[in-house]
Order: C-alpha cells, then sequence, then structure tokens
C-alpha cells in the first residue's frame, strides 16, 4: 500500500504546490481548475510517494506524470504516470496508465511496466481517495498487484 499526496498550485501556495494546470480551455484561468468538471485541463505532478497517509511522512519516492480530464459530465482524469522509488527496500520505476473516475469508490488502473526492482512488471493499481480537500489538495491510496513478473 502506497500513498501519493498532491497539492495543485492555486496562484498563491508555489512553495508547497506540487502540481499545476498546465492546459485549460480557451478563457479559462491557470490557477483555477475549469468549471463543468474540470473538463479541458491537464495537470503535471510530482507529488510524494508514502508509505502511510501523513504527508510529512519520509517520502519513498515521488509520482511523476498527468492527468487530463475528459468527461463533461462527471469527474473523471485519465492518468499517465509513474511511480519513481529510490529507497533502501525498492529502486526503479512503476508505469500506470487508465482512467480515473473519481467519485467511484475504487478505481482499477494498469500498470504497464516499470524499471529496476520492477522490470517488466504488469498488473493493476486500486485507487482509492483517502483524502480530498476541494479542488486542492487530494490524497490516492494505492493498492498494487503485480501479475506478471520477470
Amino acid at each position: 500500500m502506497l500513498y501519493f499526496h498532491e497539492t495543485v498550485y492555486n496562484g498563491t501556495n508555489a512553495a508547497d504546490a506540487t502540481s499545476a494546470i498546465v492546459a485549460a480551455p480557451q478563457g479559462t484561468n491557470l490557477t483555477i481548475l475549469a468549471p463543468q468538471n474540470y473538463f479541458g485541463n491537464i495537470v503535471i505532478f510530482n507529488d510524494p510517494i508514502t508509505l502511510d497517509n501523513n504527508i510529512h511522512s519520509k517520502p519513498v519516492g515521488r509520482a511523476q506524470g498527468f492527468y487530463l480530464s475528459d468527461t463533461k459530465d462527471t469527474i473523471t482524469a485519465w492518468f499517465g504516470f509513474s511511480f519513481i522509488l529510490n529507497s533502501t527496500d525498492y529502486q526503479g520505476s512503476i508505469n500506470f496508465i487508465g482512467p480515473n473516475p473519481v467519485f467511484e469508490k475504487t478505481r482499477d488502473i494498469s500498470v504497464v511496466g516499470g524499471s529496476g526492482d520492477f522490470f517488466m512488471h504488469r498488473g493493476v493499481a486500486t485507487l482509492r481517495t483517502d483524502a480530498f480537500e476541494g479542488k486542492y489538495f487530494f490524497r490516492l491510496r494505492l493498492d498494487i498487484k503485480f501479475y506478471e513478473c520477470w
């Protein structure tokens, strides 16, 4: 079980932000998620990964990637990201891709590969929202199951 903690840049929190909106629909602001379920936003992130849900715990790596909001009728983010792990227990990356329908209790995304200790691993990661504080902070819990390992 791993957790990643995201703080979205809101125009005033540059020192603490771990993600930023890099593209948005025409006429919207890059410090405020777009109306109508954030449709059209693209966000990049470099979030700390911890073994527990305490944001102040020692990070075991970083979650690096992007998500884009691709539906108008509900909040859904399509993810493409890697866990870059650099701890005494594990070295390497785990790569993830897939949709994240935010309001579902649990969601599964694909593990499509990795490097180092996770070379050629494949599987599924079950995401669960562990904390959500408005538009600018959330924490996801990931339970990763590998079904193919080299």
